[in-house]
């Protein structure tokens, strides 16, 4: 079994507007899935939704250089998970039967297996 990173991107950047009932069933949805993962021994790590705002951060000329501004919003990580799964085909058809693309149209989950430590 190996380890993958699931990275959520592109969801609903106005997500936290959602009536409390609405964001009570999306986190029952995400509970379900969790719980479904841990059962088959599948999820190592349920993640977290990242909240808004940070720092990109890049090698210049110059030194490191700080963009705080995040324009590139299409290109925002929205949260994380780590599972483990025997391939990645497997890892991906897991990341299938999560909420995250059900309600976000444009969403995409991006799947990328973690390397591990030599010798482990």
């Amino acid at each position: 079994m190996q380890d993958f990173l699931l990275m959520y991107q592109g969801g609903d950047e106005h997500w936290a507007d959602v009536s409390p009932e609405e964001m009570q069933a999306h986190m029952a949805e995400w509970g379900q899935w969790f719980k479904e993962l841990e059962a088959s021994g599948n999820l190592r790590n349920p993640g977290s939704p990242l909240a808004p705002g940070g720092a990109v951060l890049a090698n210049g000329e110059d030194g490191i250089s700080t963009d705080t501004t995040m324009a590139e919003v299409k290109e925002l990580i929205g949260g994380f998970s780590v599972i483990q799964a025997a391939s990645l085909e497997e890892a991906s058809e897991l990341a299938k039967g999560g909420p995250f693309l059900k309600h976000n149209a444009n969403g995409k989950v991006l799947v990328r297996p973690v390397m591990s430590p030599p010798g482990g």
